[in-house]
């Protein structure tokens, strides 16, 4: 199936999401749409899958008209969609999650055939060799193994093309491994494959070609490894990105302690752990999901007791009871889910970036010090909004993530902890994330970083430590001679 859209444009408001941006897609190929966040490219995705409708533009399939008015539409056509939110069903079946919406296919005399639905889905799953048995409890599988049973989903209908919307956004390294996996065995099937991703490393392993979009606009279409990932980076952003993602690190801090951990433990996933945090240092975790690095920066912020050992912060003993005491003791906490526990989705900008620690005039909240507070938390975490009131729901993904930064950085906090900061966000606002986290390091905010992306700790990070099962399995005291294959094997 070849997909040709042309002169593709769709407002909203008064802001352009895409202008005129022409795109093919070809069958037996693998395309991949890259730019920031608000460039457009899930937007063309959308319009493509049947739904979001263009403005203007034309776009056939195989030199037929095609112009679906829904999602139902766009299946009817050929046409398979995986969204970036997992879409699973954890009171069905593996089965049945995979045929969800079509279970009256399997239906004889008002019963399930649960034999062939079961069969059925098997097939599917093994067709892009995802490994998954249809018989495998739900809560057994990880998010990467869920994503599979999604794109088996897809699969269901026949689609001759599916496309894939940030679908590996919140999955970890070995995670993403297997979605990958999965849209090699689609290409190989003749199927036409596209999908949206921020991170150049999937890109550049299985895609072959790229497209760039930059503000709603076509910057150009590239061949696999034309261009380098500086090279993608700047026509993304804009701007010359030679010198790299990354700005150097300081000179080895030996400032005083603003975290001590002595034989900190928790049941399950942390075993007894030692480690001194230093004001000015970034430490970063690395591990596979449930290695034991989340549930560490749970416990240093309250949300979770440990079970044994001796948590410092400063010279102040004693771990803390609750969130707020740990926020009352000087310890920011960004979680990963940071629409469900970074944010107040009603509330506006402003609220949200003060709301940690309001600033009062005497017992009233003094709302002159929270606008100048928030203007310079938009300013210098370079917030894309047009005035600090307005909702938070305005915000687009990678400016969501700054938000939940600038709550934290508001605080004035002396310990900042971090779990994966840059999830979902793109080439230009993990620059100026990193910019900005190595500017408060300079100041003395000491860091713990727990992310996903390898490069992210080899890049931005004074040392790491590499957990494996609720252990330190490796210390890596100069991160820029580390690689990711080398964390991998510790990980792994």
């Amino acid at each position: 199936m070849q997909i040709v859209a042309t002169n593709i444009s769709r407002a909203y408001g008064n802001t352009k999401a895409l202008a005129d941006v022409s795109i093919t897609l070809r069958g037996g190929a693998i395309h991949a749409l890259v730019g920031e966040n608000g460039a457009g490219k899930s937007t063309l995705l959308k319009i493509l899958g049947g739904t979001e409708r263009p403005d203007a533009g034309a776009i056939t399939i195989d030199g037929e008209p095609y112009a679906p008015q829904s999602l139902n539409e766009a299946i009817s056509c050929g046409i398979g969609l995986v969204f970036q939110e997992i879409t699973i069903n954890p009171s069905l079946t593996v089965a049945e999650n995979v045929f969800a919406g079509q279970l009256r296919r399997f239906r004889r005399g008002g019963l399930l055939t649960e034999k062939t639905l079961a069969g059925k889905a098997q097939e599917l799953l093994d067709s892009f060799s995802a490994n998954i048995s249809v018989r495998r409890p739900l809560s057994s599988l990880d998010l990467g193994q869920w994503k599979c049973i999604e794109i088996a989903r897809a699969l269901s209908t026949r689609p001759q093309a599916v496309f894939f919307d940030e679908s590996t956004a919140f999955l970890n390294h070995r995670e993403v491994e297997v979605v990958l996996n999965a849209f090699r065995a689609l290409k190989a099937q003749g199927l036409t494959v596209a999908f949206v991703s921020h991170h150049l490393a999937e890109v550049g392993a299985v895609a072959d070609r790229l497209t760039i979009l930059k503000d709603g606009r076509k910057v150009g279409d590239f061949e696999a490894g034309e261009l380098d990932r500086e090279q993608i980076q700047s026509r993304m952003v804009g701007r010359d990105m030679s010198e790299g993602m990354y700005p150097p690190r300081a000179e080895r801090l030996d400032g005083p302690p603003a975290l001590t951990l002595t034989n900190v433990a928790a049941i399950p996933r942390l075993a007894p752990l030692s480690l001194t945090l230093r004001e000015g240092e970034i430490v970063g975790v690395a591990g596979l999901k449930g290695a034991g690095g989340e549930r560490l920066l749970e416990i240093v912020a309250g949300v979770e007791r440990p079970s044994g050992g001796e948590i410092r912060i400063g010279p102040l003993l004693g771990a803390a009871r609750a969130p707020s005491e740990s926020w009352a003791k000087g310890v920011a906490y960004l979680p990963g889910d940071r629409a469900a526990e970074g944010l107040i989705a009603g509330a506006s900008v402003l609220d949200n970036l003060v709301m940690a620690r309001p600033p009062r005039q005497g017992p009233w909240f003094d709302r002159r010090r929270a606008l100048e507070l928030a203007t310079e938390m938009i300013r210098r975490l370079r917030i894309k909004t047009s005035s600090a009131k307005d909702p938070t729901s305005s915000l687009s993904g990678g400016n969501l993530q700054k938000l939940v930064l600038g709550k934290c950085l508001a605080a004035n906090p002396r310990i900042l902890l971090l779990n994966n900061p840059t999830r979902g966000v793109d080439v230009g606002a993990r620059f100026e994330i990193y910019r900005s986290l190595r500017e408060s390091a300079m100041k003395g905010l000491a860091m713990l970083v727990v992310s996903e992306d390898l490069n992210e700790l080899i890049g931005l990070t004074d040392r790491i430590l590499v957990m494996r099962a609720g252990v330190v399995a490796a210390e890596i005291d100069d991160p820029s001679s580390a690689s990711e294959d080398a964390l991998i094997r510790h990980m792994t």
